[in-house]
């Protein structure tokens, strides 16, 4: 029986020291797996930091291919367009035009003064009109406005303009000088 006892006794105390064995390291695999969780954790911060910067340096991207189309649209000098020109001829003593100018704003920007030529030119690209316009304005974008004034005739070849067909014509407006509402003067030659 002394026997038996010492060979419990035996399997107990070797069971007991592979058991402490077991836990210590169960317990160094805890450990592992803790310091893994909190590299992973470390590193996912990384990694939405780094989202971060990059959604910053997106938009910042995005916000300057936007400014630079904008400023290569108004440096353009020929987004102001001419949607029609009537016009009423008056054989006076001195003739003239009464015209009336309807021009569209196709920047970007809102535009608060105009300075240029409106032109006229017959199929033949002869020009039979050209009238100078200097002016305040409250003109939008995408805005279309009129502009009433007298045109008096300079030359002869002027006075063709009543014989003219309207639709015959091509009509078009230089700038010299435009002011947008956003203080930016663009000049033009």
């Amino acid at each position: 029986m002394k026997k038996w006892l010492f060979l419990i006794l035996a399997g107990v105390l070797s069971f007991s020291a592979s058991n402490d064995d077991i836990n210590k390291k169960l317990d160094l695999l805890l450990q592992k797996i803790d310091q893994l969780e909190k590299k992973v954790d470390a590193k996912d911060k990384q990694i939405e930091e780094l989202k971060k910067e990059l959604k910053k340096e997106q938009i910042a991207i995005k916000k300057q291919q936007e400014y630079t189309k904008k400023e290569f649209a108004i440096k353009s000098c020929n987004k102001i367009k001419v949607v029609s020109l009537k016009y009423k001829y008056h054989n006076e003593i001195i003739p003239y035009y009464d015209l009336e100018i309807k021009l569209k704003n196709t920047y970007p920007e809102n535009i608060k003064y105009i300075r240029g030529s409106l032109f006229a030119e017959d199929s033949d690209k002869v020009k039979i009109l050209q009238d100078y316009i200097d002016r305040e304005v409250d003109f939008k974008k995408g805005d279309i406005i009129t502009i009433n004034k007298k045109h008096t005739i300079n030359n002869d070849l002027e006075k063709y303009l009543k014989d003219e067909n309207p639709k015959n014509l091509y009509i078009y407006f230089k700038p010299t000088m435009i002011e947008f509402s956003n203080g930016y003067r663009l000049e033009c030659n």
